[in-house]
């Protein structure tokens, strides 16, 4: 016998080929979502920018309007005013990310300016054609 086995050439290049399709798979889920999500990570950049400006009704009216609701402008000024650096962020990296008919939610990690990461979610629905924040969590998983 001579040792060579032809057909485990094919099974290798069976294995490759399969792993490549996954692999091409992956990243066009991942390429899709991402962009999906797209829209809904503008507006949550936009709400975190005019809160750390200083911009009270700029970034309150980025709220859906069962969250203005909720959380009325006074109490969202004071609330931004009482943790001004939970909203002065430098960046922001949303690991979990998903969209429904139901609305788009982002949970991951925002940077702080000071240096410090600290967890975030957003909650975002359609509103007149427009993403708006449903519900926001900055340094706390609740």
């Amino acid at each position: 016998m001579g040792g060579s086995k032809p057909w485990l050439k094919w099974v290798g290049i069976g294995c490759g080929g399969v792993l490549l399709l996954v692999a091409v798979f992956v990243a066009v889920v991942v390429f899709s979502v991402r962009s999906l999500t797209s829209g809904p990570e503008q507006v949550v950049q936009q709400f975190l920018a005019r809160a750390a400006a200083g911009d009270y009704v700029g970034a309150h009216a980025l709220f859906a309007v069962p969250l203005q609701e909720q959380q009325p402008l006074a109490q969202f000024t004071a609330t931004v005013k009482a943790t001004p650096s939970l909203f002065d962020v430098a960046d922001t990296s949303f690991s979990d990310r998903s969209i429904d008919t139901a609305g788009a939610k982002l949970a991951g990690t925002v940077t702080l300016k000071a240096g410090t990461r600290v967890p975030a979610s957003f909650s975002l629905v359609q509103e007149k054609d427009s993403w708006r924040i449903l519900s926001y969590h900055i340094g706390s998983t609740d």
